[in-house]
């Protein structure tokens, strides 16, 4: 009887415990979705009368917001938040701006011509200026470029800066890095940048010997980082190489063996690089001691190339040819989209031509508008993007846009199924052009750190642009609009489901 008792006790027990724990997690539940629900209110509030995004970009954080609450609470907190509200500390604001006032004083000291016309505008929008004296080699697949890139990092002298977006730790990356610890064993500085999202596979056991050989490092903006909410979507997605301050590389390769052509998906890697000799490697130099300082300067630290005397060696510009070079760079915390800008003016400044290579071709509203309004002025508008996936969401994405630029008179291409074309490339008229690091999709345009380098007049450079480019359209496909609108709904359904998520990004 006693046992029978001792049973009832404990089953009343557990009733009455689980009883006020159903109440209580109904409690926490209901108090939980009401500080979600406030929240939202918060977020779409400051949204639309705080932030400076797009109306687009607004009305889908607002609905994704509050249709699903929790899960757009969490992205919005890691992947939506303005960057032009990003903190930055007295000693980053300070020494960028000395860098700033240095450069531009050596860039001053130039000799000074009469510049393109084109330029003048660019230069209005950006504060950037174009420079003469300078010899050009257009680098057009990974064999190439990282053996001309093998050949001049071995001439070093002085230093050597190297940035990348992608770093693999594989057969090229190794070699590289190796040729980097000879280098610096020798005398050379060396330091060598790479984003905390791109590279973040770069373990210790890799970087271990670079640190033993006295080179610097950083990631950039680290994804295992308590900071990771204000900089998960923020990424530096520039490539440059400087050496010696007179010869300069950058463009779409980053350093990894898919970049050789050595994967089992594609075929071929097609790619564009540029290497840059004179005048014009003192803003490839700027760019790169830009993102420097401000890793060495998260703390209130002193910065040595503003500090020390010899910030001198790191720009020595020699004119050693006469093609016209302006290299454009900008980020997420810039107040205007200046590459972006940069690009669509060059767009507008054409009469016969443009043609346009870019492996994710998601454009803000302003962009697809400048390139429908273009194409139906009679210009010839071609672009080319690829005709398979790297990545899904951005391949569906591109696709979405291809039937109205289709419908407003231009020709959009795609690359040969096999094979992946991954440079960004854009030429004016035969006449002036674009070779970098920027896609032409909003996430290049708003959210990463990009460069592009505007070329102008008789470059020997644009010529070859232009007989690559019709190579390139010998290996792709026309896509024909009555085709695309005979798609089928499955196919409309995955295009439609990732534009979507473009104005979020």
């Amino acid at each position: 009887m006693k046992k029978i008792i001792q049973l009832f006790v404990i089953a009343g027990l557990i009733i009455l415990i689980g009883h006020y724990l159903i109440i209580l997690s109904s409690s926490l539940f209901i108090g939980a979705s009401l500080i979600t629900e406030l929240v939202g209110i918060y977020i779409a509030l400051r949204l639309l009368l705080f932030d400076s995004r797009s109306t687009n970009s607004k009305v889908a954080w607002i609905a994704i917001i509050f249709i699903l609450p929790i899960f757009g609470v969490i992205c919005y907190f890691f992947f939506g938040r303005n960057p032009q509200n990003r903190l930055f500390t007295t000693a980053q604001k300070k020494e960028r701006e000395k860098l700033i006032q240095r450069i531009h004083h050596l860039s001053d000291q130039l000799e000074e011509l009469v510049v393109p016309k084109t330029s003048q505008r660019i230069e209005s929008l950006t504060g950037i200026k174009a420079l003469n004296g300078n010899r050009l080699t257009l680098l057009t697949d990974g064999d190439e470029t990282f053996s001309a890139i093998k050949r001049a990092i071995k001439q070093a002298k002085h230093h050597i800066h190297i940035q990348y977006y992608i770093y693999k730790s594989d057969e090229l990356g190794t070699e590289l890095r190796d040729l980097l610890i000879q280098k610096a064993r020798e005398g050379v500085e060396v330091r060598f940048l790479y984003d905390g999202f791109g590279s973040k596979k770069l373990n210790t056991a890799f970087l271990t010997p670079m640190k033993q050989a006295g080179i610097e490092f950083y990631a950039y903006d680290p994804i295992f980082s308590i900071w990771i909410s204000r900089t998960a979507n923020l990424r530096n997605h520039r490539k440059i190489i400087v050496i010696d301050g007179q010869i300069g590389f950058t463009g779409g390769l980053n350093v990894g063996n898919e970049y050789l052509g050595k994967v089992d998906r594609f075929k071929f890697w097609r790619d564009t690089h540029l290497m840059i000799e004179g005048n014009s490697v003192i803003e490839l130099q700027e760019a790169f001691l830009y993102d420097w300082v401000y890793m060495e300067n998260r703390k209130e630290a002193a910065n040595p190339f503003i500090k020390a005397e010899g910030i001198q060696h790191y720009f020595q510009p020699e004119a050693v040819g006469n093609e016209w070079v302006q290299v454009v760079y900008g980020g997420p915390y810039d107040q205007e989209k200046l590459v972006r800008d940069a690009m669509l003016d060059m767009i507008d400044s054409a009469e016969e031509s443009v043609w346009i290579t870019s492996p994710y071709l998601v454009p803000d509203d302003e962009s697809l508008a400048v390139l429908r309004r273009t194409a139906m002025s009679g210009v010839d508008v071609k672009i080319l993007i690829p005709g398979k996936a790297d990545m899904a969401l951005s391949f569906h994405g591109s696709n979405a846009y291809i039937e109205t630029l289709l419908e407003a008179g231009a020709e959009v291409y795609s690359y040969r199924d096999d094979s992946f074309i991954h440079g960004k490339m854009l030429l004016i008229d035969g006449k002036r052009g674009a070779i970098g690091t920027a896609n032409f999709d909003i996430r290049s345009f708003r959210l990463n750190h990009e460069m592009m380098s505007f070329i102008y007049e008789a470059s020997p450079a644009l010529d070859k642009m232009k007989a690559n480019y019709i190579e390139d359209l010998e290996n792709s496909y026309l896509n024909n609009l009555e085709a695309m609108k005979q798609r089928s709904l499955i196919q409309k359904l995955k295009e439609q489901l990732a534009s979507l998520f473009t104005p979020i990004l």
